[in-house]
């Protein structure tokens, strides 16, 4: 089919302009007042500015904060010491808490600690258990149960201070 033949076909789907409608014109005006948006902004700047947040203030809460949660960074005394202070800022402003920015940008490396190998396998201390007689009472158990080994003198003690 060439370009210059019409197929009626399509003729029928696309809609006709009657040809006695205005022509469009383009338009030089633009679509707002451009004094209206200018008095508008101006009103939005002086309203950002008098509640925009205090960027020293809550750099100084958060180097509290992080100081309390990871104790290596006690030398520091500012967010900009940070290894990657920037990526910080950015995610506190999108309102992440202290300890997820610093997490999130990756500075922190917890340290192996050394000494896990001094650390018992039992659960708690090895004691003397409270329910046993001390040396003095053994003594005078000792006198008065001459027949009973030490082993069954603190059998008995068990059984009748319970």
């Amino acid at each position: 089919m060439n370009a210059s033949e019409k197929n009626p076909e399509i003729e029928e789907t696309i809609p006709q302009i009657p040809e006695d409608a205005p022509e469009e014109k383009e338009n030089d005006e633009p679509p707002f007042d451009i004094e209206t948006k200018d008095t508008a902004a101006e009103g939005t700047d002086t309203d950002e500015t008098a509640s925009a947040p205090d960027y020293a203030s809550l750099a100084r809460e958060d180097m509290r904060e992080l100081i309390s949660l990871f104790p290596h960074l006690r030398g520091k005394e500012s967010v900009l010491e940070l290894e990657n202070p920037l990526r910080y800022a950015a995610l506190r402003d999108l309102g992440l808490t202290p300890k997820e920015a610093y997490l999130a940008t990756g500075s922190y490396h917890p340290r192996y600690d050394n000494r896990s190998h001094l650390r018992s396998a039992v659960p708690r201390a090895a004691a003397a258990s409270d329910d046993m007689l001390d040396s003095r009472g053994l003594e005078a158990c000792r006198e008065l149960f001459a027949g009973l080994s030490d082993r069954e003198i603190q059998r008995l003690y068990k059984k009748v201070s319970k």
